[in-house]
């Protein structure tokens, strides 16, 4: 008796490390009209997670080949797994550059009693991460790509009312990428009347734990995966790839999202 009963406590850990652990990949696949053939990939909410059930993390992004890399924040669960977080996304090869928007967890750290950064932790830790990743704190960059024009602009909603609408946009752009780490940004892309190709956020982990399909817990408002809106063609919410607060997940895999544009 006492042996079926550790068997099937060992069998749950191993079933729960699996769904916590083991990074699926999402492809999707995109047609946009004088856009260079792309691969873009979105990660996020890594949350100090840099091996996988599956393999490192930076051989399953370079095993697409890249073109430009988005992070969408919250690289670590506390200060001191940065440099280690850093080492790894330093390893992957995207051939455009890999492009960064903060998250919360830039601005403090814990799992349940969270402690706030000052300005100067955060200076520190943004300097580092620079030299890994360009920062966009409601900033824009500009690729050209073959004949391509791509317009990327990072909102800063690490602090929700810290984000701030572009000054001006690129008109001519082939594709126009918005990156933020909560999805709360459409509300500001709404009210601003904003446009873009593809907005692409974490923060929800997808809600961390699903059952028979649905969110149990926090954000069941928010949609996973993506979808269509007035503003923005695609609005992709990504399920991240680590954890917070309960350190598991549950029929809700980590996620490498590949957006695949204009490819056979």
């Amino acid at each position: 008796m006492m042996t079926t009963i550790i068997l099937c406590i060992l069998m749950g850990i191993i079933f729960l490390a699996y769904h916590t652990t083991y990074v699926k990949t999402t492809t999707v696949k995109l047609t946009l009209p004088g856009v260079s053939p792309l691969t873009l990939i979105h990660l996020t909410d890594l949350h100090g997670r840099a091996r996988f059930w599956n393999g490192e993390l930076y051989k399953l992004v370079n095993a697409h080949d890249p073109d430009i890399v988005m992070v969408t924040g919250d690289l670590t669960q506390r200060s001191g797994q940065l440099t280690r977080v850093l080492n790894e996304l330093a390893k992957i090869k995207s051939e455009d550059g890999i492009f960064f928007v903060p998250g919360n967890y830039e601005r403090e750290a814990g799992r349940f009693r969270k402690k706030v950064y000052s300005t100067a932790v955060y200076r520190s830790q943004k300097e580092a991460i620079q030299q890994v990743m360009t920062v966009l704190e409601n900033e824009s960059t500009v690729i050209e790509k073959d004949t391509s024009l791509i317009w990327i602009y990072g909102f800063d909603n690490s602090i929700y009312g810290n984000e701030r609408p572009p000054e001006q946009e690129i008109r001519h752009a082939n594709l126009t990428i918005f990156l933020a780490h909560s999805p709360n940004i459409i509300s500001m892309i709404h009210s601003e009347r904003l446009k873009a190709d593809l907005l692409l956020t974490g923060h929800t982990h997808g809600g961390q734990i699903r059952l028979l399909n649905r969110t149990v817990g926090a954000y069941k408002h928010f949609h996973i995966g993506q979808k269509e809106d007035q503003s923005v063609s695609v609005f992709g919410i990504s399920r991240g790839l680590g954890t917070s607060r309960l350190p598991i997940r549950l029929n809700c895999f980590p996620e490498i999202t590949v957006y695949a544009i204009n490819q056979s």
